[in-house]
């Protein structure tokens, strides 16, 4: 009987997901994908149709409950008929959480 498969040194855990997404390629062609799993250094894609991706190319995650979609620059690291898997290139901008100011307590001076 074996064991869990062992962790390789360097990669994060990967997510299963079900996301819309698009990978835009030079010269502006766009083909829709589905995101199947997902962790921080990259992604598994399944295709709509088999296409040859080419070896770098931005993926548009999107987010319909946002309207607002992530862009990642991608390297094609393999591809299997319909499904790909890729790296990201540049790390995730880090994102600034907003500063949040306690409301003032004071009342207004009075108006005469």
């Amino acid at each position: 009987m074996s064991g869990p498969a062992p962790e390789v040194p360097g990669s994060s855990p990967r997510q299963r997901a079900l996301k819309g997404a698009r990978i835009v390629c030079a010269g502006s062609q766009t083909f829709d994908v589905t995101i199947r799993d997902m962790s921080e250094g990259g992604v598994k894609l399944k295709l709509g149709s088999p296409f040859a991706v080419p070896p770098t190319f931005t993926l548009v995650i999107l987010n319909p409950n946002t309207g607002i979609s992530d862009k990642r620059s991608c390297e094609t690291r393999w591809q299997r008929g319909d499904q790909i898997g890729a790296r990201f290139i540049e790390a995730l901008p880090e994102k600034v959480a907003p500063v949040l100011q306690a409301p003032s307590l004071r009342r207004p001076p009075a108006v005469r």
